[in-house]
């Protein structure tokens, strides 16, 4: 679709004005969502009636997800701490990349406070809604975005993953979601969780994917995690060996592990070879994630500590456990990293890659909370998804639909890859779409065109 949109715009068959005017018609319709918290109609549209419909994306409308600088504009982090912040000075790279590619800034859609939960609600701008279901969420905490991709409101919004960020919105709203090798999407603004966040990809296709990847990857001055662009491997290509991993906690839900299964099936089928094997990762994962994650967090916002009780629960409970972690957790929790990238270096060799379910658990309601239960475990707050270990270890994952649950939220498959061969991760994707195709956006939307 992007593809398309954008070489219609190259060649003048399509005016961009007319692709802004589409997509803020249906921004203005769908309110009831609430994946857009801004609307910058008249910039938008002054920046299309003088575009030079150039680009990779020409003329594209995209919005940004209120966790990345736009030049201008307010970024709140979903946050009361910064609901009067003066206007960003910079741009984030992917933002950068993506108007010096052609798109156009049109909004802004929601986040949880700091990206810090799996749900997408806030007391500053309000909870998002799930296309497929309004009575459950978009995930978190790229909620708002791939709301509005699954609603058909852009062709393009953009995504970031710090522990599934980007995953698990688009395994709720039935797309594709892709976190890159750690450091192949360099980062200008340092973000909280210093070695866990990237920005990441997500769209109604494997090829629209592609497309936004191919613009927004490359190093960047300053981010000394940040690898070339020649050093990741972006290219799809079918893999020949798939590990099946059930899950990297205790239990599934019955619904999300059947239409698992089915998927599992498919491709082996298609004749390539599968084997099962026991998760590298367990529950520790989550923790120690979560010693570093916190650490980082109350350490980046200690210059506000005398208004942490203006923030939400979730985010509350995170900075008073990271404000008491030690040097020694920490360290300890970074060897920890190193340990568990070595267990998945040893799995994925060759062209083989890994399969999981994004999450364990069926979705869950759109205020929250989220679901502590999977299969015949309850009580356990870390057993909703499998998705944090692979910012753990900076491996890149994409997820792709498998089905619905049993709440006819849609559902996703995590595809893991080896580090800095991301091809093979997308190669499956596009295995998987082509085995058993899956509707471009919800049901009772349709997707982006003037049409």
């Amino acid at each position: 679709m992007r593809t398309s949109l954008a070489h219609a715009v190259r060649t003048g068959e399509i005016d961009p004005v007319a692709l802004v005017q589409e997509s803020l018609r249906r921004i203005a319709a769908a309110t009831d969502l609430r994946a857009v918290i801004d609307v910058y109609a008249d910039d938008a549209l002054a920046q299309a009636a003088s575009h030079p419909r150039t680009g990779a994306l020409a003329g594209l409308p995209v919005l940004v997800k209120d966790m990345a600088r736009v030049k201008g504009r307010r970024t709140t982090l979903g946050s009361k701490l910064f609901a009067d912040a003066p206007p960003d000075d910079v741009d984030d790279v992917v933002v950068a990349r993506l108007k010096a590619a052609g798109a156009i800034v049109i909004g802004r859609t929601n986040s949880p406070e700091f990206g810090s939960a799996a749900i997408t609600t806030n007391t500053l701008h309000g909870t998002t809604r799930n296309p497929w279901n309004p009575t459950f969420s978009p995930g978190g905490s790229s909620g708002g975005s791939a709301a509005a991709l699954a609603a058909g409101l852009v062709p393009l919004a953009t995504t970031s993953d710090g522990g599934g960020s980007t995953r698990i919105p688009a395994a709720f709203c039935g797309l594709v979601g892709y976190k890159p090798t750690m450091g192949a999407i360099g980062r200008n603004v340092l973000p909280r969780w210093i070695g866990f966040s990237t920005q990441g990809n997500c769209g109604s296709s494997v090829a629209d994917v592609l497309l936004e990847a191919s613009v927004t990857m490359g190093e960047a001055p300053g981010d000394f995690l940040s690898i070339p662009r020649t050093g990741v491997e972006l290219e799809p290509r079918r893999p020949t060996k798939v590990l099946v991993c059930r899950s990297f906690r205790d239990d599934v839900d019955e619904d999300i592990e059947e239409a698992f299964e089915r998927t599992v099936s498919l491709i082996e089928k298609s004749g390539i070879a599968v084997e099962r094997v026991n998760p590298p990762s367990d529950k520790s994962t989550g923790f120690h994630w979560f010693v570093i994650s916190s650490a980082e967090l109350t350490q980046s916002l200690l210059h506000l500590e005398d208004r942490w009780g203006e923030c939400e629960d979730y985010v509350q409970m995170s900075l008073a456990f990271g404000k008491n972690v030690t040097a020694a957790q920490y360290i300890a929790a970074q060897r920890e990293r190193h340990a568990l990238s070595a267990r998945f270096d040893a799995l994925l060799t060759g062209d083989t890659v890994m399969v999981t379910p994004v999450c364990n658990s069926r979705s869950w309601p759109a205020e929250g909370p989220m679901a502590n239960s999977a299969g015949k475990v309850t009580g356990d707050s870390g057993i909703a998804m499998n998705t944090a270990d692979l910012n753990f270890t900076g491996h890149p994952a994409v997820s792709v639909p498998m089905g619905l649950d049993q709440n006819d939220v849609p559902c996703g498959m995590q595809i893991i890859a080896p580090r800095f061969r991301d091809g093979l991760a997308l190669g499956l994707a596009q295995v998987v779409e082509n085995l058993q195709p899956w509707p471009l956006v919800a049901p009772h939307y349709s997707p982006f065109s003037l049409s």
